[in-house]
């Protein structure tokens, strides 16, 4: 049964590939353009040039770009940063180390539960 299928798809291939071929003789008479060609002579106004279309300016920022970035970059830098940073992310390292004191600018947060 499956050599049947096999050897009816091979068959259909190959009946297409035949049915697919170009056609030996055209099939519409073809012109060629050499011909019939003559020569025109036109007189007249030419055509008047196409008008230049200009972008529309867009209007001013209020305040200038260069403002808004100021204004961002000083809210990023009066932000609250870390107080104490680590310079390792391993748990063995962090262990044999001792921590650090507190400083009277910068107090260490209290653990939840204590007073």
């Amino acid at each position: 049964m499956k050599t049947s299928w096999k050897l009816l798809l091979a068959a259909l291939v190959l009946v297409s590939c035949a049915f697919a071929q170009e056609p030996k003789q055209a099939l519409a008479k073809q012109v060629s353009s050499g011909e019939n060609k003559k020569e025109m002579i036109v007189s007249g106004a030419p055509l008047p040039a196409a008008p230049t279309v200009s972008p529309k300016a867009l209007p001013a920022l209020n305040p200038p770009l260069g403002d808004i970035a100021r204004i961002a970059r000083a809210a990023h830098n009066a932000a609250p940063k870390a107080l104490m940073i680590v310079e390792t992310d391993t748990a063995e390292e962090n262990a044999n180390q001792p921590e650090p004191a507190a400083t009277p600018e910068q107090p260490m947060a209290k653990e939840p539960g204590q007073n």
